[in-house]
Order: structure tokens, then sequence, then C-alpha cells
């Protein structure tokens, strides 16, 4: 997934928690073999490698008789082997950067798997990248006075150290004096930049005199414990970056600064094996297909995004987005199910550079995009499937699709949840496909851990837990199956209200569902609100968290009788929005849904 810097506003999403397991201490990639360079000719344009086969044939297959949909939902409880494949594309295969031998080389195994299964698995290639970037295994250490090892990480795309690289410590001088008094000492020296660094006129003329004298490198805070990875893929072979530069947990580098202040001689050493090779590197993403019987130029698209940063091991972002589709292919085709429509399984790559991938593959089969009936993307980490947003007019597909799944014995529980309006969050590969007219979902998850884990040192596979994943390739099975077979392609009526309706603002700040502080002459002023105000029901229905007085703020027509404990007494407060902006735009929204409810009546709710 995009970094928390790239993407949009999220919409948001079901609550689980989900543990982290912290790495042991030691340099980041030291824990991550290399891989092998594929057989083929490096970078050729089909990579190709010889790994192991996850074999399709289930221990026990149920009896033929039952439906598609009761088969798959048996295999995936007695027979699910996601863990397997998350287990071999983390563990064997490592971290998988866009244009890395390891991509290369995990897109290969992929193609194999699904093949093997019996789907049409082909690279489709989408792009170039100008120069080849590998990264082996990496350390760092303090050498003396003491020793240590160091949690570190270099940015994709850097230089290495060409072999262990040992120096003296040299701290970032604060004045002018300090670095006239290094001036002749920084030659081959270990550059230790103090956080935050000086301004100005005098940050200038440090980096002057370090790249004047040849510094080893630059040794680097992070901003907390976590090493965030990120790299820059435009570099060009005549102009690579010289310099090593380390980013050291932020811990580790408040103490050595502390040496270096007190005045001990410190030497540290790094040895960092990045390697650069001539371009231009073709970029491919994954596409296999379950033909179809009935509509095979209809499709029903499921995936996520093979690449990864490549500082841990890409487990959650997004090997698990990764193994839940394949395994989905291999539940699908072990059941022996013929769906009436082509399911079309696409692990895309490029993705954490700017959605590279899915961009290509919207604009290559343009042509197949209105017979797309939706797109499906696992992109959220290990927490389980909990859901999925579709509109009003899409609604009842979904509750059909769906339903097998939540009468069986799955752990975890499962909501569609109906909305207004498809949102565009525009921060994974369900996006492109959204802004190209095809109903687009990117599924709804607990965020519970994930930000620990997100393009950090942390993502590794002992964090994903097995029986969460077990339950998401099985719901992702389940709703390919369902989305091929169903009768007809998904209402694209939603995909004219992409935009928000225009939120209503209350002109408040709130600590759960209390009114914390009261804007001057805002809407809930001028309405009576007042700080210490408890909200307990908003038009009736009970609310007790700052979303959900957030989320029953925008239902509806525009005036909202707030009901409120105030002291010992409960009082109502209508907030009234008539003819403020926006309410036009909902009122035509609204009268939309009615019409579109009063043509398609759905039945009443079984008992």
């Amino acid at each position: 997934m995009l970094s928390r810097f790239q993407r949009g506003p999220r919409a948001p999403r079901l609550v689980l928690g989900l543990f982290a397991l912290a790495l042991a201490a030691g340099c980041v990639a030291s824990d991550v073999p290399p891989a092998p360079a594929p057989a083929a000719a490096a970078r050729a344009d089909a990579p190709a490698a010889k790994e192991k086969r996850i074999e399709a044939a289930p221990a026990a297959k149920p009896a033929a008789k039952a439906s598609d949909v009761e088969r798959v939902l048996a295999l995936s409880f007695e027979d699910n082997r996601v863990q397997e494949h998350l287990r071999y594309l983390s563990k064997e295969i490592g971290p998988r950067l866009t244009g890395s031998k390891r991509y290369d080389r995990a897109a290969e195994w992929c193609r194999q798997q699904l093949a093997a299964w019996g789907l049409d698995a082909r690279l489709e290639k989408w792009g170039e990248f100008p120069v080849a970037f590998d990264r082996g295994p990496s350390h760092g250490r303090i050498v003396a006075p003491v020793q240590q090892d160091l949690v570190f990480l270099t940015a994709a795309w850097t230089p290495g150290t060409n072999g262990p690289v040992r120096a003296a410590a040299v701290l970032e001088p604060q004045d002018e004096a300090g670095l006239d008094a290094l001036k002749g000492k920084l030659a081959g020296a270990w550059f230790v930049r103090r956080s935050p660094r000086p301004e100005g006129k005098l940050r200038r003329a440090i980096d002057d005199a370090c790249e004047a004298e040849g510094v080893a490198g630059f040794v680097s805070s992070a901003r907390g414990e976590l090493l965030v990875m990120a790299g820059n893929h435009t570099v060009k072979l005549d102009k690579l970056p010289k310099h090593v530069r380390v980013t050291l947990r932020v811990d580790q580098h408040k103490a050595l600064v502390e040496r270096l202040v007190q005045g001990e001689p410190v030497e540290l050493e790094f040895d960092v094996k990045n390697e650069f090779a001539p371009g231009p590197v073709p970029c491919f993403n994954v596409v296999a297909d379950l033909r179809g019987t009935e509509k095979p130029d209809e499709y029903v698209v499921v995936g996520g995004h093979l690449d990864s940063w490549d500082g841990a091991e890409g487990a959650q972002d997004n090997g698990t987005g990764v193994s839940t589709a394949l395994e989905a292919a291999r539940l699908l085709t072990a059941a022996g199910v013929q769906p009436k429509r082509t399911i079309r399984f696409v692990l895309f790559g490029g993705e954490e550079q700017g959605l590279f991938g899915s961009e290509a593959y919207v604009k290559d089969h343009e042509d197949l995009l209105a017979k797309t009936s939706v797109a499906l993307i696992h992109d959220g980490g290990g927490t389980p499937l909990q859901g999925i947003a579709p509109d009003y007019r899409m609604f009842p597909d979904f509750e059909a699709v769906f339903a097998p799944l939540r009468a069986s014995k799955t752990p975890f529980e499962f909501t569609v949840r109906e909305v207004d309006a498809l949102s565009n969050s525009g921060d994974s590969d369900h996006a492109p496909f959204l802004r190209a007219g095809v109903p687009a979902f990117f599924w709804e998850q607990s965020e519970d851990g994930y930000e620990r884990v997100h393009h950090t040192q942390y993502d590794t596979f002992e964090t994903v837990d097995p029986k969460s994943q077990e339950h998401s390739a099985r719901v992702v099975a389940v709703a390919a199956l369902g989305f091929a077979n169903l009768d007809h392609l998904i209402d694209r009526g939603a995909l004219q209200d992409q935009k928000p309706a225009p939120r209503r603002r209350m002109g408040v700040q709130l600590d759960g569902a209390k009114v914390t502080e009261v804007t001057p002459d805002g809407k809930a002023e001028k309405a009576g609100l007042q700080a210490g105000d408890l909200v307990l029901a908003i038009d009736g229905r009970t609310v007790k968290s700052q979303g959900e007085v957030v989320a029953e703020l925008q239902r509806g027509g525009p005036k909202k009788t707030f009901r409120v404990q105030r002291g010992t007494a409960e009082v109502e407060v209508v907030l009234d929005y008539t003819g403020d902006s926006g309410e036009l735009e909902r009122a035509e929204r609204a009268r939309r849904k009615a019409e579109w409810l009063e043509a398609h009546p759905r039945p009443p709710p079984a008992k």
C-alpha cells in the first residue's frame, strides 16, 4: 500500500486487534537471505525460475453433489494453504522491490503456481525502470569503545559500501567554530548528523565540507523506533547517488550522539550490499485467467500488489494480499468450479512507486473495462477481511454473493455495509479501476497494528495471524465465484457519485461523543450546543463515539435533532443545514436513491 504520506483520506474500517512481533536487534536487511537470480538471462522480458510448487489437489474433496460455493467453503476449512504461499513469498523469496531480481523471481513463481493449478497464466510487461537495484544483506555496529549491533536502514536505489567500512564517527557541529575544528578530519569518517540538523548557511557549509573531503557516509536518526522504507526509482546510471546514507533507530542514534558529545572516540563499521546495474529494467504484472463457461469475455478481477519495499520481508504489505489471491485460485480450481464469467487474478507491480502496474493494466485493457463487473483488491495487511461497502444500487447483489459466507462457520464476522456512494481513497490498486468506471473495492479491515508493520522493519511473516489469513482467502474465493456467477454485471450507477457528498460540519471538538470545545459562530454554537454536552442520539439513533456522531450527522435531511446529556438533564438541540452549500447536491442524491429504490423494491428482511 502507498504510504500514509502518499495516499489520500481513507474510508473508516472495522476494528479488530492484531499483534505485531518485533524483530531481533540487528541490521534490518541482514535477516533476509539473498535470492538467486532467475534462470533466464538477467531481466529478460520473461523471467524464469524453478521454484517449489504448491500442489492443487486437496487432501479430500467434498461430495461432488455439493454446490460450487459449498465445495469451495468446505475446502477452505479442511485444506487451506494460504500460509504456505505467504511463507514462501516472505521467507524463501523475501522482499520484492519492483525491478529487482527478487521481484522477477516472485512473479515467475506466482505464474508457475497459477499455471500448475490450471489457469491461463502469464507475465504482462507494464513498463521499465531506468536502473536495476538489488539489496543484499547488511550489517552495522559500534566497534569501539564497546561493541554493539545497530538497527538501521538505507533507502532503496542508494549505494552500498563495497565491503565493510570501519572508520571514526564524527559528530555534526553546531556552529562555524565547530566546523572549522573538523576541517581536515572528515575524509573517510562516518558523519553523524544531529537531530534536528543545523539550518541555513551553516547546514550548507557542513554539507559542502563533507562533499569536499569525502566522508564514508552519513548516519542520521529515524523519527522513532520504526525505520520507514522509501526510495527514488528514477535514478539514472550516469547520475547515481554517491553517498551511503544510514538511518539509525532513534534510541541508538541518541545514544551515539551522547557518546560523541561527551568526547568518546567512537568507531563505526557498516557493510551495506546495495548493487546497481544498467537498465532498462522490464517490469511485469502477473495475470491469470480461470476462464468462464458462459460469459468468458466478461471479467471479475481479483488481486493485490506483488511488489514490496525491501527492508524487511514484505509479508503484510502485500504478501498477505498476494497469498489470499493465490489461495482463492487454488481453492476454486481444486473444487472443480466452472464460473460463468472469467475470474482474472492480477498481481500488480510498481504499486509502492505510484500504482504503476494497475494504471498500466487499466490502460492496456481498456477494451475489457466495460465488461469487467468488479475489481476486488486486498492490500490492507493480515487482519481478517471483515467487510465490503457497496452502494444501495449494488447492495442486493453483494448480499447475495456473501450470503453463503455469512451462513458458514467462519470464525470472523463479515459485514456488507451499504453506503450512498462509492469513494476512491486513491491509495491502492483499486483506484485506477474506479477512475476508469469499473466498480472496484478495497476490502474493509482493521488497521490495528498495521502502522507498526507498514513499510517498516517489522513487516515479517511472523506478524501475520494464520486464522485471519485463512478466513481472508475464503472471503476472496467466495466473492470471486459469487460475482462471476451473477446473471448480470454489477450496476455502475454508483460511479457517478465517487466524489463524496459535501460534509456537514458542527464546529466542535469531540472526545468520543462528548463536546469538549465549541467554535465561535459555528453551527453548533448557534444551535445551542455547549462544551461538556454528551451527545446521546442524533435523529433517534444512539451514538457512543466520535465516528458515530460524524456518520449520523451526514445521514438524511438537513435538520439534525440532537439529544444530549447536559449535567443531570437531557436536552434537545436542532442543527439546521437547510440552504447550506452542498445541501442541493445531497438532496439530488437522495432523490436518485429514492427513485432507484422505488423501481427496484427489495424483499422484506428474513425473520
